[in-house]
């Protein structure tokens, strides 16, 4: 026994030569009241097969296309179930409704023409993607144009967008030049895109969407669509409509088709998504932020970490950490080419496994230590050399497999070019902001040092004290032992000024034999103390080069104070007043030392 499959090419055909049969019979008058009667019935049957077998069809393929966009997720049949909701409140014709009820579920098909960058971009669109998105209903109803509905299908996705004051598109059709399917599908379409989230806004509620509606009521929309919207909202026929899941359910099989495709398109858009992130920012902080953040959220591990190399090269440090335990994980190292971490940087290797309690020397924090079982380690890896590892913990077991390392080699590559940059980026910059002779921090640094401990010194009322020094008798260094010895008096004195102040404290070259030390959270007390220890670490240096060379000049420093708030309020004063103060002390050394 065989059985044909009804398509709805033929389900038309059928249609037609019932419907030629059956009045050529009545044009006759060889057919009895009860043959009439069958035909009839068979003719309504095959309508209303051919209908249901079109609107299937129609429903399956737009539930794919629906897939593969995961702001849209739900979209299609949101604004179905809406559509025929205002149809019915608004008593359409039943041509009408089932010409609407397809519609609805393919005006978005000439999506297909537009780049999927337009849709997903966060900014705001150029004037040319604005115009490039505003084709879409031109190339769905060209999409359809060749499609023999059995109801006007077409007119309704051309004009779905116009408005009723006219300022729509493609054609620019204002009130009841638009088809009033058109109108309905406007509103339905409208407030199912107001609940997904787009990359340029989140979700909004069902009652701020139905009072957005409401305020473009006149402008954007029909006012009689909008009334009878408005009704159905108060009587809370909405809420049933369902906006975020598929409804589709013709079999398990299709059904799982469907969630493969929207799953392809989240980790499309998950890594479109990192690779906007990561190529926005050039610090490496901000960087490894931006990548831990959207990684736990792709992969939907507990936690994750990113392991950088040390200076020495031996061990692996953890430069960030989000999720569970993140307070432990941050800062933690890994020894390089032992246990999990260090043998996966060593080897460029991704290794998935257990948990392993010897892979990391934590850190110790008051945060209890929740146990993982799962842990997958991916290499950084550019040119052939390892750059560090993304760490990915579970407290799962076995959470990892073959699927989550193919995602995260995806986005390893991509983060090692960001790392890449980002470090290059951070050399450059280190060289900016680096004296290149004493290795301190230049003058462009410290006034952004400056600015930062002010403000910081604003928020916590409390002062900073800016150490302005002059190094005394240098000029003869230079001109009877030259400049190479000059240099490396200064290199000296640089090691001097670096190793006396505390490592949350500033010691800057501002100019020639200038410097300049910050301290932060000091008053003139604490400051005092620091102006005698380097007065008499630099006694003890001139002192140990005299040993050996009693013509070496008698260098000493002056040194000038000033404080915030107490003498200045902004970074210029402070300079200034120290400066002034630097001088005054040089002269009253110099009057001592004449004296002597």
């Amino acid at each position: 026994m065989s059985v044909t499959l009804m398509t709805p090419e033929s389900s038309f055909v059928m249609m037609a030569l019932l419907s030629a049969g059956l009045a050529g019979c009545l044009a006759a008058r060889r057919v009895s009241k009860r043959q009439r009667h069958y035909w009839e019935t068979q003719l309504k049957l095959e309508q209303t097969r051919g209908q249901q077998l079109c609107l299937s069809t129609i429903e399956a393929l737009t539930s794919a296309i629906d897939a593969r966009d995961p702001y849209n997720i739900g979209h299609v049949e949101c604004v179905k179930q809406c559509a025929l909701a205002i149809a019915r409140a608004l008593s359409l014709p039943d041509k009408e409704t089932a010409a609407l009820q397809a519609a609805a579920m393919l005006h978005n098909i000439g999506r297909l023409g537009v780049p999927d960058h337009i849709f997903l971009k966060a900014d705001t669109l150029t004037p040319e993607e604005q115009e490039k998105l505003r084709t879409h209903p031109v190339l769905g109803a060209r999409i359809l144009a060749s499609v023999p509905f059995p109801w006007p299908v077409v007119p309704l996705v051309r004009h779905h967008a116009e408005h009723w004051d006219g300022s729509g598109y493609p054609d620019g059709l204002k009130g009841e030049e638009i088809p009033v399917g058109a109108r309905i599908l406007a509103v339905a379409n409208t407030y199912s895109a107001l609940l997904h989230p787009r990359p340029f806004r989140p979700p909004l509620s069902p009652q701020e969407a139905i009072a957005e509606i409401e305020r473009r009521a006149g402008t954007q929309f029909d006012p009689a669509v909008v009334a009878a919207f408005r009704t159905l909202a108060v009587q809370k026929s909405l809420e049933s409509i369902p906006t975020d899941a598929f409804t589709f359910q013709p079999s398990k099989d299709v059904q799982a088709v469907l969630h493969d495709i929207a799953a392809a398109q989240r980790e499309t858009l998950a890594l479109h998504t990192i690779t906007r992130a990561l190529s926005q920012t050039l610090h490496l902080e901000a960087m490894a932020d931006v990548l831990l953040h959207h990684i736990q959220a792709l992969i939907g591990c507990d936690a994750c970490a990113l392991f950088l190399p040390e200076e020495d090269g031996e061990y692996l440090h953890a430069h960030a950490a989000v999720g569970l335990n993140a307070r432990h994980l941050l800062g933690s190292v890994a020894r390089v080419g032992t246990y999990l971490t260090g043998r996966a940087f060593f080897r460029a290797e991704a290794i998935c496994a257990s948990f392993l309690p010897e892979d990391l020397l934590l850190r110790d924090v008051s945060d209890p230590w929740v146990p993982f079982r799962s842990t997958l380690i991916v290499p950084l890896v550019s040119g052939g050399q390892s750059l560090g590892t993304i760490n990915l913990y579970s407290e799962l077991p076995d959470a990892f497999n073959s699927e989550t390392l193919r995602i995260m080699r995806l986005v390893a590559t991509q983060a090692s070019h960001a790392l890449e940059r980002a470090q290059q980026f951070s050399e450059v910059q280190e060289s900016a902001y680096t004296d290149a002779l004493t290795g301190l921090r230049n003058a462009r640094y410290l006034r952004e040092f400056l600015e930062r401990e002010i403000n910081r010194a604003n928020r916590e009322n409390s002062s900073l004290a800016v150490l302005n020094i002059d190094v005394d008798h240098f000029k003869p260094i230079n001109d009877h032992y030259g400049h190479a010895t000059g240099d490396q008096t200064l290199k000296d004195l640089a090691d001097i000024f670096r190793n006396h102040v505390r490592n949350y404290d500033l010691a800057a070259r501002y100019a020639g034999d200038e410097f300049v030390v910050v301290l932060a959270r000091a008053d003139r007390v604490a400051a005092e103390v620091v102006v005698t220890k380097l007065r008499r670490a630099v006694e003890r240096y001139v002192k140990q080069i005299q040993q050996h060379d009693p013509d070496f000049p008698p260098l000493g420093i002056s040194i000038g104070v000033a404080l915030y708030p107490e003498d200045a309020m902004d970074i210029q004063g402070l300079l200034c007043r120290s400066d002034a103060a630097m001088y005054a002390d040089k002269r009253t050394r110099r009057s001592s030392h004449e004296a002597a």
